[in-house]
């Protein structure tokens, strides 16, 4: 569901800014995925090997541990031709589920990173990288995945809280008695020991350093020493100091020359340097190393203790740091740049608050091991002379080496870090290092949307080859999407049961349906509560506007072909200017401009949000507008003058105008919902031919149209005919019962506003005759509804039930009461008035006014009823 919240906004987006005129370019592609790819393709030849094993995690290793046998049995090339293979099964899968979803992409563009022409970027990038100084070999500690095979970069270490053991072991002096006693959480690692280090300023081990301890269990002396990087208060304060296994001791080791013994290997196994433990598996290890410890008296204590263990991003496997020559980037001096940019306000990330994320990440950056111990992916672009050990990295194999003349060279196995060529997406997909006519037009990018959890694997390093490569940003804006969480705003995940299909959810209730419930939810910095109810509620969004467009298209198939072809170029808009709306007569009139103005504001509001990222609000504002004014209140107004059959020889005005705010509807819906909207938009009269509502100009309204005292109009009788449904509903008129009734207002011209639209008000409100009374209305012939504006009298003969009535307005004059008590409160309170914006205050006022004068009218009839 993430990945679909993603690719609708960017759907959206792109949809909108097409039929704005913009001329947009999303282009589509997929990485290779170097280590989940290589570990699936290891997978299946594992199941294929032994398919009989019954379901369960211990399965699933074994079958890993058979593919990767099956790997090196069938050799590099053949294994990197399974999974080419792989690759164009799933990759289509992903692209297919991306055009089900609406994604309107360049589907002409579409690039993968290991295509030949992405591949030669990813080589001249490295080329010149390591041609500035910036990308060097060295031994290092690292971090090591046993089950994937390969090490990792800090970014992909997933620490986790785990409840484990903090066990007490003592290392004897070896000249002399006594002992020292250390505290370890990895005892299967003290095997590789080199020294155990103290605080200098410890006054409880100062005699200690200098002297050395045996190794238990290896019987290796090792010397004691004194480092500023122990905390005297962890432990016992003294620590075991294992270089080839710990990062931290790795740094120990390098300021005291400490030897590296490497006790476990890249496979998860001990070493031959683990003397009697060597060939078991590191935690079986564990257990025998303590079994031992406690036969020779040597385990102290044992502790329960909370620690933060490195775990594989992929697989959640503990994580071995191991020494070993990788190739790195030196990240510093591209960071500087990268920083600059978003300092200077080149970059915009949205929600702000990611900027100091960002912030802290780069400026504390550590350099980045891009080597990886796999088969699939970009090789590096290096090669080894083993007569003089010199490394040559070009495009190509040197015929020989530059330096011995050596003719037989040995490429480098490593593959990059996927994130690597992945960094170069925003101009390699463009035709770079070759300066391309895409490349010219389409760089810098606009707008990058993505989750935070790549923040620093990917957008910053796009920030940072982007700067590097074409001097310039790749993208101006980096919107950073919200969370999908279920209905009780738990993140979805496959232990807990909650996870959604978005494929199988489409399935059942349509694909515009759950576009719109994401969007309608996607608000800037804020977690998406997701449910089925939340989709069912728009999948009736969806049948609303399918059947408002049915009713149009029906009555639209009675208009003789004379009125059709005439409708057909009123729906072309002016020029630059879009539609205006066609002189109607009488109250349709007021409708018409109502409309329009209403049509003009969400047109512009719908821009904005968008604008701004908050889809949420363009979608709550097309939904509203739709359903509620259009439908509701529009189609209602004008469909007797739509369903009757063609008179003269000029169709009707309301007939060009309903098309033209339907059409101008359609538009607005389509990036939300674009299935249904171009499925209908395609029945409307005039000559559309094969085109897309996607590549069709937004038509908009004229600006002009906006007209407030239409709307301020429109929303007084609406308030009327609400009151007169309200009133008959709380009487209990039945439904086919067409009452009279009077209306009263000392306002002549709200009168006359009323009078001059009496049929259709009488019409809407269900109503067999309506007259209206300049002045208050007296109870002789009923009970009155009263309004801040109007007061509402439903003649219909039935007995007045007075206790209910009076019980109503009771409850009525207490809800008033609370409503005045508070307004007041808000007005009397001097800091609201001086710091609150002037048209809240003024909303204050006006609400006082109106609940004094219904308050007033409730007593009356209070009082009239005795």
């Amino acid at each position: 569901m993430g990945h679909m919240l993603e690719h609708t906004e960017i759907d959206a987006l792109m949809r909108f800014r097409r039929m704005r005129g913009a001329n947009v370019l999303w282009l589509p592609g997929t990485d290779h995925a170097g280590i989940a790819t290589q570990m699936i393709v290891e997978r299946e030849l594992g199941r294929e090997r032994l398919p009989n094993l019954p379901p369960g995690p211990d399965t699933e290793i074994t079958r890993r541990r058979e593919g990767q046998k099956a790997r090196e049995a069938m050799g590099r090339e053949k294994f990197v031709k399974r999974c080419w293979q792989w690759k164009e099964e799933s990759g289509g899968t992903i692209l297919k589920q991306m055009v089900r979803l609406g994604a309107s992409c360049d589907w002409s563009r579409e690039r993968f990173t290991m295509d030949p022409p992405y591949s030669k970027a990813v080589v001249e990038a490295f080329v010149r990288l390591h041609r500035d100084g910036l990308i060097y070999r060295g031994s290092y500690i690292t971090n090591t995945c046993p089950r994937c095979g390969t090490v990792v970069s800090d970014l992909e270490v997933v620490h986790e809280e785990r409840q484990t053991k903090l066990w007490t072991i003592r290392y004897p002096v070896a000249e002399g008695s006594g002992h020292l006693s250390v505290a370890t959480t990895r005892p299967e690692t003290m095997l590789g020991d080199t020294a155990v280090a103290v605080h200098p300023d410890d006054p409880r081990y100062r005699d200690f350093v200098g002297k050395k301890v045996i190794l238990p269990l290896m019987n290796r002396a090792i010397p004691v020493v004194a480092d500023q990087f122990v905390d005297p208060k962890f432990g016992t304060g003294a620590v075991k100091v294992t270089p080839a296994h710990d990062a931290n001791d790795f740094q120990i080791g390098e300021r005291h020359h400490l030897p590296q013994v490497q006790v476990i290997g890249t496979d998860g196994l001990m070493s031959e340097e683990a003397g009697a433990y060597a060939g078991l598996e590191r935690f079986e290890a564990r257990k025998l190393v303590l079994k031992d410890l406690t036969e020779q008296g040597l385990l102290e204590k044992t502790q329960s203790y909370t620690h933060s263990l490195g775990t594989c991003q992929r697989c959640r496997t503990v994580l071995e740091p191991l020494v070993s020559t990788q190739w790195f980037i030196r990240t510093a001096p591209l960071a500087e740049p990268a920083i600059r940019v978003v300092e200077e306000g080149r970059i915009r990330f949205v929600p702000e608050n990611y900027t100091k994320i960002y912030f802290d990440w780069m400026h504390n950056i550590h350099d980045w091991c891009i080597s990886r111990q796999l088969w699939w992916g970009h090789r590096i672009p290096a090669w080894h002379c083993d007569g003089c050990g010199e490394v040559h990295v070009g495009h190509e194999a040197p015929p020989a080496c530059p330096r011995c003349s050596r003719s037989e060279l040995r490429p480098e196995t490593d593959v990059l870090d996927t994130w690597f060529s992945s960094g170069l997406w925003p101009f390699a997909t463009m035709g770079w290092p070759e300066k391309t006519p895409d490349l010219e037009r389409f760089y810098p990018t606009d707008l990058l949307v993505t989750g935070y959890d790549i923040l620093f694997f990917w957008v910053a390093r796009m920030i940072m080859m982007g700067m590097k490569f074409m001097n310039d940003v790749p993208f101006r804006h980096v919107y950073v999407h919200a969370l999908v969480r279920d209905a009780e705003r738990q993140k979805m995940s496959k232990t807990k049961g909650n996870v959604m299909d978005p494929l199988e959810v489409t399935d059942r209730y349509g694909t515009d349906a759950v576009r719109f419930a994401l969007l309608g939810s996607a608000a800037p910095g804020t977690d998406i509560t997701f449910s089925k109810q939340k989709i069912e509620s728009n999948r009736a969004f969806a049948n609303k506007i399918w059947n408002a467009g049915r009713f149009i298209l029906m009555n639209l198939e009675k208009l003789s072909a004379a009125h059709r072809k005439q409708l057909e170029a009123a729906l072309e808009p002016l020029p630059e200017l879009g539609y205006d709306a066609a002189k109607t007569e009488g109250d349709l009139a007021l409708a018409d401009r109502w409309i329009f103005s209403r049509l003009a504001s969400l047109t512009s509001e719908t821009g904005e949000a968008l604008e701004n990222y908050r889809f949420h609000e363009a979608a709550h504002g097309n939904y509203h507008f739709f359903w509620h004014e259009f439908c509701d209140w529009y189609l209602e107004w004008v469909k007797p003058e739509i369903v009757k059959a063609s008179e003269g020889e000029r169709v009707s005005p309301s007939w060009v105008n309903l098309l033209r705010v339907f059409d101008a509807s359609l538009h607005l819906l389509h990036p939300f919902m674009p299935f249904i909207t171009e499925e209908l938009w395609h029945e409307l009269p005039g000559s559309r031919g094969s085109d897309s509502l996607a590549l069709s100009p937004l038509e908009m309204v004229r600006p002009r149209v906006e007209d407030r005292v239409s709307e301020n109009r429109m929303e007084s009788l609406q308030e009327l005919i609400v009151s007169i449904r309200n009133a008959q509903a709380e009487m209990g008129v039945p439904a086919r019962a067409r009452p009279s009734a009077r209306v009263g207002s000392e306002n002549a011209k709200l009168v006359q506003l009323f009078r001059s639209h009496q049929a259709t008000v009488a019409r809407l409100a269900r109503l067999q005759a309506l007259n209206f009374v300049r002045g208050r209305l007296t109870s002789e012939q009923g009970e009155i509804r009263a309004t801040s504006q109007f007061e509402v009298q439903i003649l219909f003969e039935q007995q007045v039930d007075k206790t209910s009535e009076r019980n109503r307005l009771n409850k009525e004059k207490e809800k008033l009461e609370g409503e005045l008590r508070q307004v007041k409160g808000q007005l009397a309170n001097n800091q609201f008035r001086e710091r609150a914006p002037r048209q809240v205050v003024e909303a204050a006022e006006q609400k006082h006014s109106d609940c004094e004068s219904k308050y007033r009218k409730v007593v009356e009839t209070l009082e009239r009823l005795g």
